[in-house]
């Protein structure tokens, strides 16, 4: 990547000898290949690949159009839409007003990608408040320029720099995390861990937490016991099955791309010793 190093390049390593793309099925946390390291800080990033040909983004756009069309009809989204849910009563006292969708994948090579992308267009435009003029952002360090422009036609911001996750949230906020490794979930909630107030602006939608529980305590040298802040954040965190509010539609890429999803909301209260708690993990897992 151009302006990207190996310790930035966050997404490409989970499908690394699996031969699957990047936001197709969840590859779990147990096998040797270890994620790279995360920036420290913020670092530079531009497309590796640079070239912009206005027909290959026009194609893009209307691909990713046609996605949000099929998404919007299935019944997996149909049900995210029941208005009395729990789902929906969640978001409500969450109230977010910006939505991020970080480690997409090449939504040009993989359908499984356009699908995620496809959900994160409709989230914004259905779930977020107050309307769907919700600023949206999107990163991914494997995204083409190509990509980023259709990204840009379709609503979301692309940041020209890679922060590793460790984003602090300015408002409520849905993290939409398709797919991505412990170690990314575990920069984000460090950078909003504390105090409570800041860890309810946090909503993510990704891996479940439960079941990187599930991983370190199979295997604690893994990277899931790694993960000291999702670890802890298990034992906080409301957690929801996507397909408990609404079963995956049969259709292989459908449930490739939405398998082993989760809502996680954070409704920790004002004297709740976040750093008691991660100071506990991290002694249950040495």
């Amino acid at each position: 990547m151009a302006a990207s190093t190996a310790a930035g390049d966050w997404t490409v390593v989970r499908r690394r000898g699996r031969g699957r793309r990047r936001g197709d099925a969840l590859v779990t946390d147990s096998h040797s290949d270890a994620p790279p390291p995360l920036p420290v800080s913020p670092i530079p990033w531009s497309p590796s690949d640079p070239s912009l040909d206005p027909a290959r983004v026009s194609r893009l756009v209307d691909r990713a159009r046609a996605a949000i069309s099929r998404v919007a009809a299935s019944r997996l989204y149909g049900r995210l839409l029941l208005p009395d849910s729990p789902l929906r009563r969640r978001l409500a006292l969450l109230g977010p007003t910006r939505l991020s969708l970080l480690g997409v994948g090449s939504f040009d090579n993989s359908p499984s990608s356009r699908l995620q992308l496809a959900l994160a267009a409709l989230l914004r435009r259905d779930l977020l408040l107050p309307n769907s003029s919700a600023p949206a952002d999107l990163f991914d360090p494997v995204l083409s320029a190509a990509e980023c422009a259709a990204a840009r036609a379709l609503g979301f911001s692309v940041p020209d720099i890679n922060d590793g996750c460790r984003r602090r949230a300015d408002e409520p906020t849905l993290f939409y995390m398709p797919h991505c490794e412990a170690s990314l979930y575990d920069a984000l909630l460090a950078a909003n861990w504390e105090p409570p107030s800041q860890l309810r602006r946090v909503c993510v939608l990704g891996n479940s937490f439960r079941r990187y529980a599930i991983q370190a305590e199979e295997n604690r040298s893994g990277p899931a016991a790694k993960a000291k802040h999702v670890l802890a954040a298990e034992r906080l965190v409301l957690e929801e099955r996507f397909d408990e509010t609404g079963g995956v539609d049969d259709d292989d890429v459908f449930v490739r791309a939405f398998n082993e999803t989760s809502w996680h909301f954070f409704e920790v209260d004002d004297d709740v010793d976040l750093t008691a708690a991660l100071t506990t993990t991290a002694g249950g897992w040495r």
